[in-house]
């Protein structure tokens, strides 16, 4: 490989960690299985994400940008459509036509939304509560002014440490992983001699 040819190969992993960023810092957001059948509607939930969670009297209590992920678990292929009474959706998205069919949508606005399934509008609805995203917002404490001998007053400032992000994400190891591949490229192609 030629100079030239890694010098690319570098940029390009330069690039594609740059890409990447965005979605591991977005990759606090959690997603949602929700089993649906034509008895019990919406009976059970699943995180994919391992986070705590609460699935009490048919409500789901979520932050904006979450996904919910709704699968038809009906054992004779019954179809399924998914509703939401605030009209999130059509028809023809929430329509489940066989048994383990899916449809998902990521709430971004935060309130109340009720989902119900078209074809048994007498089974149980579920209640999404979406609650908004909480920034953290970092607390300095004021300058205390401190008696020195110089002419000018000085201040100490301390900063309050900000918690650490829950969990790791897969995003996070694609990043760490092309930077690796990219140093390892980039030591093997610049230390070997042209031929």
């Amino acid at each position: 490989m030629t100079r030239s040819k890694s010098i690319l190969a570098l940029i390009f992993i330069g690039l594609l960690s740059i890409l990447l960023t965005p979605y591991a810092v977005a990759a606090g957001s959690s997603s949602y299985t929700v089993l649906v059948d034509d008895t019990l509607g919406f009976y059970k939930v699943y995180n994919l994400n391992n986070t705590p969670f609460t699935y009490d009297n048919q409500t789901l209590n979520i932050t904006a940008g979450d996904t919910v992920i709704w699968k038809n678990d009906v054992w004779d292929n019954s179809e399924l459509t998914i509703l939401s009474k605030q009209n999130l959706w059509g028809n023809r998205s929430g329509y489940l036509r066989y048994t383990y069919d899916t449809f998902n949508y990521t709430f971004t606005v935060p309130g109340t939304y009720e989902i119900y399934v078209k074809e048994y509008p007498k089974d149980p609805h579920q209640t999404i509560v979406v609650a908004p995203i909480v920034i953290p917002t970092v607390t300095t404490p004021a300058p205390t002014p401190t008696v020195t001998a110089t002419s000018a007053p000085t201040a100490t400032v301390t900063q309050t440490p900000q918690e650490a992000p829950q969990g790791l994400s897969i995003w996070y190891f694609v990043l760490g992983f092309v930077v690796v591949a990219g140093i390892i490229l980039g030591w093997y192609f610049f230390k070997k001699k042209p031929a």
